[in-house]
């Protein structure tokens, strides 16, 4: 007994037992790190799933026929980036092999040393890593690819951070890749890998009076003028050209038009753009009752002591005989404020009902309406307008309408001297003054179909040749016969040979880089990096791509910004400002008539105004004058103190409840499984 005891295996004890099994914890962590390390996976569970590749890309990714190769150059070293941006160069490394995995694979062919031709199954997109270290040929690669290094932001080391994208022999770089979402990486990679693969193969052309091209501003003392950065985003993508208002004709060729605040547009302009449409061309026309940073142009120019600024586009824009002509109304000389949708001033912090922030809600109220489902559209959620129009369509037979982008009901056409912020006491005269129209205002509109001729009677150059004959002229015998043959040689379109789409955006400042982009400079290099600031630029590149480019990239972009504004907060603000109106409301009363009674009195001898002025019944009415304003003045601090008092309140009631919720199901959950455990337990 005693021998069987002494053979069997001797047992460990609990500590040595316990650290081995630490130890094999401790490298099975290794293995599943390593392993999971070496394994590009990711599982998105964001709300608009922001990880995820969009529909977009992957049918650009499956529609490429030769292969493309991006070369990924990154200083991947802990000494010269900080942890936050190596975390970010791994996201943009997931990001690289997402697209890898979403290309296919196809059977190309090729010539092989031998120069005979075989067929090899090759992936049409493959992704090479790159640390470019001083002296390498990492770094001269990344040279020839057009990226330079730049300075970390926490290091203040040099670093390569950029992508190249190459197809044949056309390559495109992203010199440096900044800190944004992903999204907006994916879009510029699609936009790219398109761009590589395909080539420019569209034109745009730009109609306008303005110098959206950058270059020469009329001012040799300035330096030459930026482009707008929608023409360098559409410049990325198209053969872009610009036209001035004034062309008798546009290009052949032309895929898209666009008019950009046509203020100087003449009867042959609009008549250039009415043939166009009519054989089936599309247009994106911006109009503006009034240009907010017309006067910023100006400041640029040449100016004459003591005038007023010259040389700006002038504030407002119309095209009266195409609008007539397709049954669209709208007023030059009239401004769209709304009181839902005002925009955050610096003044006073108030809102002004004329710089309008525009959520999805305008998009439509109802799930069906096409803002919310239109591919250009259905994917915005925040744009920004300035001073905007309005439009009201009554369309002629064989046009569809349809309203993209419209106001809220509590809306009202005011008069531009009213409708700038900045101007002393205007958006206080729209609000005391208000009456809201009561039904939604359309600011961006579609019209689609075969339209008719806004110039029946043929081209307008023509017509004013004709009426101006020379001195003497008698248009008797031959010279009649000559005038019937020019009328028969009138070769101009009176109908749509095919159907033409129109865009029609009630606001230039939709456009205009102070209202959409922030130009960032990047450390230690001569390099700008654009942050878009709203997505209107979106609206436009995808209304380009949706008449004549790649409908995919609008899938792809359309979902680059994610906009979460505090709607309730923007709603409380609101309240207050209605409260604070009435009170300004009821005191300018009080001081028109106080300012009435002492013009009444000062009429009566006008002879000695001064005395007048100094006569008790007028100091009465001047010290009660200034005790009003002091009450005024009391009781708006008081208002303040309870508006904000009421808006800590509700804010910290819906962080209590935000922050309460949750945990408290998670206790009522638990206690429920508990009880039921022991129910169960029990019954057994």
């Amino acid at each position: 007994m005693s021998e069987s005891k002494e053979s069997s295996p001797k047992k460990l004890n609990r500590s040595t037992a316990a650290l081995v099994g630490l130890a094999v914890v401790f490298l099975i962590a290794l293995l599943v790190n390593f392993v999971v390390d070496r394994i590009s996976f990711r599982a998105d569970l964001t709300e608009y799933g922001v990880y995820t590749l969009s529909e977009g890309t992957s049918n650009i990714l499956s529609r490429l026929e030769t292969p493309v190769e991006l070369r990924y150059y990154v200083t991947d070293d802990s000494k010269v980036m900080s942890p936050s941006e190596r975390t970010r160069a791994r996201r943009v490394s997931d990001l690289l092999a997402e697209f890898a995995r979403n290309a296919p694979t196809k059977e190309i062919e090729f010539t092989n040393e031998a120069g005979e031709f075989e067929k090899k199954r090759t992936k049409m997109l493959t992704v090479k890593k790159l640390n470019p270290e001083p002296n390498t040929d990492a770094e001269d690669s990344a040279m020839i690819d057009g990226l330079q290094a730049g300075v970390s932001g926490e290091t203040n080391n040099e670093l390569y951070f950029g992508i190249a994208i190459q197809c044949l022999d056309a390559v495109e770089a992203l010199p440096f890749i900044p800190a944004k979402p992903e999204t907006i990486l994916e879009y510029d990679l699609a936009r790219a890998i398109s761009s590589v693969h395909g080539g420019k193969t569209k034109k745009i052309v730009i109609m306008s009076g303005m110098p959206l091209a950058g270059g020469f501003g009329g001012n040799f003392q300035a330096p030459p003028q930026q482009p707008w950065m929608f023409y360098e985003l559409l410049s990325k993508d198209y053969e872009v050209e610009q036209i001035p208002s004034t062309t008798p004709q546009i290009p052949d060729g032309t895929t898209t038009l666009i008019v950009v605040h046509p203020f100087d547009i003449t009867d042959e302009g609009q008549f250039a753009i009415d043939q166009y449409l009519l054989k089936g061309g599309n247009v994106i026309a911006f109009v503006d009752p009034n240009f907010f940073y017309a006067r910023a142009m100006a400041q640029g120019q040449p100016q004459m002591p003591g005038m007023p600024p010259q040389g700006g586009p002038g504030p407002s824009s119309d095209l009266d005989k195409l609008f007539k002509a397709w049954g669209v109304k709208y007023d030059m000389n009239r401004v769209l404020a709304d009181l839902d949708f005002g925009s955050e001033i610096i003044r006073r912090g108030n809102f002004s009902p004329t710089f309008l922030t525009l959520t999805r809600e305008a998009l439509g109220s109802d799930p069906k309406d096409v803002g919310l489902n239109d591919p250009m559209t259905s994917m915005l959620n925040q744009l920004n307008m300035l001073t905007p129009g309005a439009f009201e369509v009554a369309p002629p037979a064989g046009i569809q309408v349809d309203n993209l982008i419209l106001s809220s009901v509590n809306n009202e056409l005011v008069g531009s001297s009213d409708a700038d912020p900045t101007a002393e006491g205007g958006s206080d005269r729209i609000r005391e003054n208000f009456q809201a129209h009561g039904k939604r205002r359309p600011m961006v509109v579609r019209l689609s179909g075969e339209f008719a001729t806004a110039f029946p009677e043929g081209d307008p150059a023509k017509k004013v040749a004709e009426e101006t004959p020379a001195e003497g002229e008698k248009k008797e015998g031959e010279e009649a016969k000559k005038e019937g043959e020019k009328k028969e040689a009138d070769t101009s379109l009176k109908k749509a040979t095919a159907p033409g789409r129109v865009l029609l955006i009630a606001d230039t400042d939709f456009i205009y880089d102070a209202n959409v982009v922030r130009r960032n400079q990047i450390p230690g290099l001569n390099m700008v990096i654009p942050e878009m600031l709203n997505e209107n630029l979106t609206l436009v590149q995808n209304a380009a791509e949706q008449m004549s480019g790649d409908p995919d990239l609008i899938n792809v972009r359309s979902r680059t910004g994610v906009s979460r504004p505090f709607t309730k907060q923007n709603e409380w603000y609101r309240q207050a400002q209605q409260k604070y109106s009435a009170e300004v409301q009821e005191f300018s009363k009080k001081a028109k008539e106080a300012e009435a009674k002492l013009n009444e009195i000062v009429q009566k001898t006008p002879e000695n105004i001064d005395q007048a002025l100094l006569s008790p019944e007028v100091q009465a009415e001047l010290k009660k004058l200034k005790e009003d304003e002091i009450d005024f003045r009391r009781r708006e601090r008081e208002l303040q103190k309870e508006v904000t008092r009421e808006f800590r309140q509700k804010l910290a009631t819906y962080k209590f409840g935000n922050t309460l919720i949750m945990p408290l199901l998670v206790i009522i959950s638990g206690i429920v499984i508990a009880i039921l455990r022991r129910r169960t337990i029990a019954a057994r």
